[in-house]
């Protein structure tokens, strides 16, 4: 049983690497284009955040809008805090 357990948690690993390593580019241009300046670890976050609806993203065009949206719900709620 423990053996199972130690592959399902590499294949979670993996996918959460490949994940990150998907989408982290757009990401990272998005960032820097609209001056976001955030950190890599609030850049992580905002692909984890948005991974949901950015798996059902059909064209760039709908990613971008999907990133700007979930970067535009994080920062309200960073100043509702």
């Amino acid at each position: 049983m423990k053996g199972i357990a130690m592959r399902e948690h590499r294949a979670a690993h993996k996918a959460h690497l490949r994940l990150l390593e998907s989408w982290l580019p757009l990401v990272q241009h998005e960032n820097a284009v609209h001056q976001w300046g955030h950190a890599p670890a609030e850049l992580e976050a905002l692909i984890l955040n948005a991974a949901p609806a950015l798996r059902q993203a059909h064209n760039v065009l709908i990613a971008r809008f999907i990133l700007w949206q979930t970067h535009h719900q994080q920062y309200q709620q960073e100043q509702e805090a």
